[in-house]
């Protein structure tokens, strides 16, 4: 029995030309539409840029783009909605993704991770569903001081390609949950 091809509606049985599916890669589509974000303080403090964080990593924007604080208070808040994908060990920093797929990295202090989380106090949980300004962590920063340890706390996007333009417009003193900028995803 001869396989035959099913005649299309002019009565022709030529196929169109085969075009070959792009091969799925190891990177995630983003979760939704280009959309752009409010990005808020995450604490009290002077804002200052990522390239003059004292840290090579941050500073060369090795993880990505983004913004310090130099911090008043002791209470960090999510600078961005979205769900908490990541609570490192030591608890000093989070990661947050947003319903448009950003990532975002919320580092408390310079080589605060050899301090073992000590002068940490988490306020959420991996998993949860957080709104920008909800308190993620407390901070004991006379505890990382008396260690020797920069008190900055980072703000970085750390999927680049997701982001189309980053504009942080604040400059000088910021009140934590305040509006400091803007994200747009592609």
């Amino acid at each position: 029995m001869e396989a035959t091809r099913p005649q299309k509606r002019d009565g022709s049985t030529r196929c169109r030309p085969q075009t070959r599916r792009p091969t799925r890669t190891s990177t995630p589509k983003p979760a939704g539409t280009a959309s752009t974000a409010t990005v808020l303080a995450p604490v009290d403090g002077t804002i200052e840029p990522i390239d003059q964080v004292p840290d090579e990593t941050f500073a060369e924007k090795l993880l990505g783009d983004g913004f310090a604080v130099i911090p008043k208070s002791d209470t960090i808040v999510a600078p961005v909605s979205g769900k908490v994908s990541t609570i490192a060990q030591a608890k000093h920093a989070v990661g947050i993704t947003t319903n448009a797929g950003l990532e975002v990295l919320v580092h408390i202090g310079i080589d605060t991770v050899q301090l073992n989380g000590d002068p940490f106090t988490m306020k959420v949980t991996e998993g949860r569903q957080i709104t920008a300004g909800d308190p993620i962590v407390e901070v004991d920063w006379n505890a990382v001081r008396a260690a020797g340890k920069a008190t900055d706390v980072i703000v970085v996007f750390t999927n680049p390609a997701l982001v189309d333009a980053l504009a942080i417009t604040a400059a000088g003193a910021v009140t934590s949950g305040s509006p400091v900028g803007t994200v747009t995803t592609r």
